[in-house]
């Protein structure tokens, strides 16, 4: 009796010139519902800088496109969610030893946008704009978290004006606001999330990848092509895969966890988490 043998389902196709198409050699390990938006609203993914723990926005029953709730999840297994807090939208940024994790919120009491910041270990959620404070200018209350200085003092920005942003400086845990410079004019970019810079890819593929992120070792990047499609490259070996994400989904971030194992993406409704394949 012969037995058919299985038809080898064929690789994607990639317009980078020079490199060899392999089979994927990072696996989906989870795949896990998350909020969509329509628009960049920061970093929705965030890997905590010292642990296999990633925080994301999970959909919420009801939600709309701008908030969901704030959720970690934890490797190896990443099968166990854990929801830290509701009405989140965005910005997410763990401070340097990953003890607190900052977000922009969006409030349902006002609709002003907010700055939170959240204790994992204790639950304890403490909004940094609280009542009028949240309203900065006659136009809107938009906010970005710039970036944590130290384990107590996180540097913020904050719209003052249509074409308006300022930097403040926050220290906690008393949540004191210090004006930090002169405003300056706001960017098309101010919410975009953020990605790892790495070394400068030949003048061949600049034109034809988007959104780089270099590994924190910086010997795999993953980029989004023309499609949405992700693709990791392994320059040094010259080869390429593609990421598992359903061959239909469109990709809107990545994130490389802090030493490089984990990769995260999200593809429209879903976060796929991917490790190396056994």
């Amino acid at each position: 009796m012969t037995v058919e043998q299985p038809t080898p389902t064929p690789l994607p196709a990639s317009d980078l010139p020079g490199l060899v198409t392999v089979q994927p050699q990072m696996c989906p390990l989870a795949k896990l519902p998350m909020l969509r938006t329509a628009q960049p609203q920061g970093d929705m993914l965030a890997w905590a800088p010292e642990a296999p723990t990633l925080a994301y926005l999970a959909p919420a029953p009801g939600s709309t496109w701008l908030v969901g709730t704030l959720s970690t999840v934890s490797g190896p297994a990443f099968d166990a969610p854990q929801e830290l807090a509701d009405y989140a939208a965005g910005h997410l940024t763990w401070s340097p030893q990953g003890s607190t994790l900052a977000y922009l919120s969006l409030r349902r009491s006002d609709a002003l946008y907010s700055i939170n910041v959240v204790y994992p270990q204790s639950g304890a959620v403490v909004d940094l704009f609280p009542g009028d404070a949240a309203r900065t200018d006659a136009y809107s209350s938009q906010k970005a978290i710039l970036a944590w200085t130290n384990e107590q003092t996180l540097r913020v920005q904050v719209s003052c004006g249509l074409e308006c942003r300022q930097t403040l400086k926050i220290d906690l845990p008393a949540g004191t606001p210090t004006l930090t410079g002169d405003p300056t004019g706001r960017d098309w970019d101010w919410w975009n999330y953020r990605l790892n810079a790495g070394p400068e890819l030949p003048a061949q593929y600049q034109a034809l990848v988007r959104e780089v992120n270099w590994s924190p070792d910086g010997e795999r990047l993953v980029y989004v092509d023309a499609r949405r499609d992700a693709w990791v490259i392994m320059l040094d070996e010259g080869v390429q895969y593609p990421l598992a994400t359903g061959g239909y989904l469109s990709v809107s971030e990545t994130d490389w966890s802090s030493d490089g194992a984990y990769l995260a993406a999200q593809a429209e409704d879903w976060l796929f988490i991917f490790g190396d394949c056994p």
